[in-house]
């Protein structure tokens, strides 16, 4: 009863039509953006736990990443299509995933660079609009195989199938846009005797 009756008193002291924060977080929820989001990579930096050698050690690989989309200046997103909010365009952001790989030896650079496979990864990405802000993207990357290729560089591509990518947040439709491609200076396949546990990301794409 006494919530209710100071609601109730709040309402009669706030003038019309300005927006006052209660108690839940919901008064100040994100909308989830629509349409099509394809934005080039600009920079970023990441780590691998344990560090990758050419013989790995039985054992798993835990993987962390940040990164930047290009600003809209530098022409990052010139494909993306934004239907809701209507008029707003996505001008930078910031890519963050966390997770890691399953594999025999996962951590030799052979292996990180062919066969490993996801165990899980979830990416984040938070978007900078041009007008009203949107809920960020998040992807959750399961049981995806492949993910590594290049040469003399390591290139990490998320995406699905094969393994499965789940949207929530903005741009969760079509589905079957769900990649994130880091380019990086991760040496592979072949690499030093190491162990190399950091990396930068050179370029790369989101496309969800």
């Amino acid at each position: 009863m006494l919530r209710r009756t100071l609601a109730v008193v709040t309402a009669l002291l706030v003038p019309s039509g300005l927006l006052v924060a209660t108690s839940s977080s919901d008064a100040w929820a994100l909308i989830g953006g629509q349409g099509i989001a394809n934005c080039q990579i600009f920079s970023g930096h990441g780590t691998v736990s344990p560090g990758l050698t050419p013989a790995g050690s039985a054992s798993g690989v835990k993987i962390h990443f940040t990164a930047m989309l290009d600003s809209a200046a530098a022409g990052g997103c010139p494909n993306s299509n934004v239907t809701v909010p209507a008029g707003d365009t996505i001008i930078g952001g910031k890519v963050t995933g966390s997770g890691f790989y399953n594999g025999v030896n996962a951590d030799a650079c052979s292996n990180f660079n062919g066969p490993d496979v996801v165990g899980k990864i979830v990416v984040t990405i938070k978007w900078t609009m041009s007008g009203a802000p949107i809920a960020p993207t998040r992807i959750v990357y399961t049981s995806n195989p492949g993910t590594v290729t290049g040469a003399p560089f390591d290139i990490i591509t998320l995406s699905a199938p094969p393994g499965s990518a789940t949207k929530t947040g903005s741009f969760v439709a079509p589905p079957t846009l769900n990649t994130v491609q880091l380019k990086t200076d991760l040496p592979g396949p072949g690499c030093p005797p190491g162990p190399t546990s950091t990396f930068n990301v050179t370029g790369g794409n989101v496309l969800v």
